[in-house]
């Protein structure tokens, strides 16, 4: 009853032919649901478009079709009619425009009723049509599992274990956009005039066509991104206004505690209390490898690259599918270097735990303590 009551005075609204009292009933009615306002005002926008100077043109045009009806369905005997009898049909005559006049008003707000309701049909179906669009399609990956996969434009992705990529079911519109959490490397398929970009939150990446790797988890304390090949323009999400072009052979690391970007990069080598928000440096080569230490995960070695005891705790929580405990602050500082490939648990902690700290594994219950 609400519905149909406020798209009669909206009808009336538009048509010009609401009256005072409608027009603050209306407006109540639109203060109480600000959803409808919102939309009145686009249908405003929008039948202004379509007939512009309706409200001027209105009573001009009913005047010429009354006239061409009187023209047609007066008998010339009438005009020789007596005055009294003139009178009374000027009576007559007044009646029957006036209510022409609102048959022809009626009409008129019925014919932006109709409108009104076909320009919601057509917007809803517009947004159904979107939706199924940007249908989004996910691969995830589980703790102690990887991935490989291929995007609908042939680029491929090897996703690290936790990590999981959204991206549009068809890759429609100017960008090719994908949104990760967790870590992958990307092989991308040059396409000029469709940008890859990928969305983390800490960083945005947009790429045509190069090779990088991006690790960004929530619960770790940096996000990275390292270009192998091509270039990389590297965007902090919360300054946008700030970019940075990666060369191959770069790495970017900026802390997630705090995005915001410094007066300028700092050196990798650069040191102060807290630490630089955001660092620039080379990618690291280890001596019998081919390939960057940060992705030598692809060749299933797990990687501790002079990392802290507490980030260490979290690659093997994800590589072993186990969860790790630390019970002394001053462990979690610790600093770690080591590539394994192939081991157990218990042959990695056994490793890293000499003259440091000693461990207890239950079942899937890993805890550190001191020695």
């Amino acid at each position: 009853m609400l519905e149909e009551k406020l798209w009669l005075l909206i009808s009336l609204k538009l048509s010009g032919e609401a009256s005072p009292e409608e027009l603050t009933e209306l407006q109540k009615l639109l203060q109480d649901h600000p959803d409808i306002a919102l939309k009145l005002d686009m249908l405003e926008n929008v039948w202004k478009q379509k007939h512009p100077g309706f409200a001027a043109r209105r009573d001009e045009a009913f005047d010429r079709h009354f006239q061409r009806l009187s023209d047609h369905l007066s008998d010339p005997i009438l005009q020789y009619e007596t005055e009294e009898v003139s009178a009374v049909k000027m009576i007559d005559e007044s009646s029957e425009r006036k209510g022409r006049r609102w048959w022809l008003t009626s009409a008129a707000a019925a014919a932006i009723a109709i409108f009104l309701f076909l320009f919601f049909l057509k917007k809803q179906a517009d947004i159904k049509k979107e939706e199924h669009n940007l249908a989004q399609n996910s691969v995830s990956t589980k703790p102690g599992s990887k991935s490989k996969i291929q995007l609908p434009d042939g680029t491929q992705v090897w996703l690290n274990a936790d990590s999981k990529i959204a991206y549009n079911e068809n890759f429609l519109g100017n960008f090719r956009e994908v949104q990760l959490t967790g870590e992958a490397y990307f092989d991308v398929v040059k396409d000029k005039s469709r940008p890859f970009i990928i969305h983390t939150h800490a960083i945005d990446l947009k790429v045509l066509g190069t090779a990088f790797n991006v690790r960004s988890y929530d619960n770790e304390q940096n996000a990275e991104t390292s270009l192998i090949r091509g270039s990389i323009e590297v965007t902090l999400r919360n300054n946008p206004d700030k970019k940075i072009v990666l060369k191959p052979n770069e790495k970017l690391v900026v802390h997630n505690d705090d995005f915001a970007v410094a007066s300028q990069v700092k050196a990798a080598s650069a040191k102060s209390e807290d630490g630089p928000m955001m660092v620039l440096s080379k990618v690291h080569f280890q001596k019998n490898d081919t390939i960057a230490t940060e992705t030598l995960w692809l060749k299933n070695k797990l990687v501790f690259d002079s990392e802290s005891l507490e980030n260490v705790a979290l690659k093997i929580e994800r590589w072993y599918d186990v969860k790790v405990t630390i019970t002394d602050e001053k462990l979690k500082k610790d600093l770690y270097h080591a590539i394994f490939e192939d081991e157990s648990l218990q042959q990695v902690l056994d490793a890293l735990s000499t003259n440091s700290f000693k461990f207890t594994i239950n079942k899937k219950d890993v805890t550190i303590k001191p020695l």
